[in-house]
């Protein structure tokens, strides 16, 4: 695929070992791990999501137990790839930011998307973040106006994180026309890719993303697919893979 994309697994679901295979596995289609750590108020999350974050919690995992993951998965994935972390914000408030970031960056996690600080509040942890040299992930949402969208993308790093419907993960996919239009108006104003995200849980999902975007991040599916057993989610991906084969942008 010449594309921009990017797989999201909840950090250490359901067991460490199964996360680190299920990273590795996905890392030989996708282009980026977007690693969630579990947190008790999920937000942005739909059901299957949630779920898996609590069992998470559950079982006892931590920022530190999914570092020492990361570093397994560092250790082992293709050149080239790379792994953000999916927090709140009270992930990175209650050690510190800077301290939170420093700890990112040791582990060569290459950026953070943090979905509940919005745009205008969020120049605190990004400018640590900026300085501990990781990537701030910004989004627009079909909310945003063209003038947001500009501000946005303006001076960003990593990828842009266009949401592609109004709510939480795990919907249906749908695209009204205003959000295709401020997407590929996020395409032109952007000097790094614009990724969409929310709904895709497909091969057709993916197809639709990416006649519209630089590229897609896929969720809900996959970490479904991983609750049921590896060899689900090994199967799912290998599907995945054979059907966007032959897919670019």
């Amino acid at each position: 695929m010449n594309a921009y994309n990017g797989i999201y697994l909840v950090g250490n679901y359901p067991d460490r070992d199964t996360f680190v295979k299920a990273a590795l596995k996905g890392l030989e289609l996708f282009d980026f791990l977007e690693v969630g750590i579990p947190f008790s108020d999920p937000v942005a999350d739909g059901p299957v999501i949630v779920d898996a974050a609590f069992k998470a919690l559950e079982n006892g995992e931590t920022m530190d137990s999914i570092l020492s993951s990361v570093d397994a998965i560092r250790e082992q994935m293709p050149s080239g790839k790379k792994i953000y972390f999916m927090n709140y914000a009270n992930t990175a408030h209650a050690p510190g930011y800077s301290k939170f970031c420093k700890k990112c960056k040791d582990h060569s996690v290459a950026g953070m998307i943090v979905p509940d600080i919005p745009f205008l509040e969020s120049a605190d942890l990004k400018k640590t973040a900026t300085e501990a040299g990781l990537d701030y992930i910004n989004f627009i949402t079909p909310e945003s106006t063209f003038e947001q969208i500009e501000e946005v993308v303006t001076g960003s790093t990593g990828f842009i994180y266009a949401i592609s419907m109004r709510g939480i993960t795990g919907q249906d996919l749908h695209f009204d026309d205003a959000t295709i239009e401020k997407i590929r108006h996020a395409r032109t104003k952007s000097d790094v890719p614009v990724v969409i995200g929310f709904g895709i849980r497909d091969a057709a999902g993916a197809k639709s993303a990416l006649k519209i975007a630089d590229g897609f991040i896929m969720g809900t599916e996959p970490v479904m697919r991983l609750g049921k057993s590896f060899n689900e989610f090994s199967n799912f991906i290998d599907e995945l893979s054979s059907q966007l084969k032959t897919v670019s942008i």
